[in-house]
């Protein structure tokens, strides 16, 4: 379509990525007093990031100014602040905190935002890490809208013998094997900091190793098959179409009936979506992924076009 390569579009997607990198990097990060206290005694970290609300100011037994903090749980705890920050009552900060457990206070080190437009939630053990999710998922989904899409393509192309499908085909399946490569690229690093290493054939891990082989077969059969384009074309047509019917197994239904380190396997709660298809996420997070989702798809949608269009040369030649 001339639409994908209009210099408006080309325009609306740059603008729209920069907007959405931005808020995915700048949204400072924010979680409770009990994920201080959990990770401290887990010795995973001895500064947390804590989203608070002030409820009032006072002064122990010793004269020591403190403000009475309710975080996003509704738990009230003490926490001590530099002299040199005023804050007043009513304001919601997002600070680091240490539990200093012999005084029974939290120390804030440093107060990252006052009063921000939106926070996201914080992943223990990740920390700032945790932005990573809003990547990794986004794309899992394009990857798939890409293998269903090239699906569509097959069945077309088999119907009509255009060969024009064939192209879209096969241009969908490239750019959705890519995609699934960074999926499992940042998939990887979540698992680094997570798990402890970056690959350890997790079900989830096996099922997406799986996956990519499946898609690499489908370009290996391609150049190896010696028959003419539309014969080669239709067997790849068919190869694409059955291997479709593993990829909702491979990224959905196997990684949650499996015993697994992922969330959302054997009935754990999953991030984002579990079986029943219900989200159960922080709502901010909820619709930065949603945005991503379909910023992804709107790049997905202009790369496909783009390869479509370098397949329909080389066939000219």
């Amino acid at each position: 379509m001339k639409f994908f390569r209009s210099t408006p579009y080309h325009l609306l997607i740059g603008a729209l990525f920069a907007v959405s990198v931005f808020i995915c990097f700048a949204t400072p990060i924010g979680g409770s007093f009990d994920d201080v206290v959990t990770l401290k005694m887990n010795n995973v970290a001895n500064i947390t990031p804590v989203k608070a609300t002030i409820m009032a100011t006072g002064y122990d037994s010793v004269s020591k100014k403190f403000y009475q903090a309710k975080d996003l749980y509704g738990t009230e705890r003490r926490i001590l602040v530099d002299r040199s920050q005023n804050l007043n009552i009513g304001d919601v900060i997002v600070a680091d905190c240490n539990y200093i457990a012999s005084d029974s206070y939290f120390d804030v080190s440093r107060i990252e935002r006052i009063n921000p437009v939106m926070t996201l939630p914080l992943i223990q053990g990740l920390g700032e890490l945790g932005r990573n999710i809003l990547f990794h998922v986004p794309m899992s989904f394009v990857a798939f809208i890409a293998f269903l899409l090239a699906t569509i393509y097959s069945i077309i192309f088999l119907r009509t013998k255009k060969m024009d499908y064939d192209y879209r085909a096969r241009a969908a399946s490239a750019i959705g094997l890519l995609f699934t490569i960074l999926a499992t690229v940042t998939g990887s690093i979540w698992a680094r900091f997570s798990w402890g290493t970056f690959w350890n054939w997790d079900p989830r891990e096996t099922s997406i190793f799986i996956l990519l082989l499946i898609y690499v077969a489908y370009f290996l059969l391609r150049s190896l098959l010696e028959e003419g384009e539309e014969k080669k074309a239709r067997i790849a047509a068919v190869y694409n179409i059955i291997a479709f019917v593993t990829v909702p197994f491979l990224m959905f239904v196997l990684p949650r009936i499996t015993q697994s380190l992922h969330p959302g396997s054997s009935g754990t709660e999953a991030p984002v979506i579990n079986l029943s298809g219900k989200t159960h996420t922080d709502p901010i997070l909820s619709y930065i992924l949603w945005t991503n989702v379909v910023l992804f798809t709107l790049l997905f949608l202009w790369m496909t076009n783009l390869f479509t269009i370098v397949l329909r040369k080389e066939n000219e030649e």
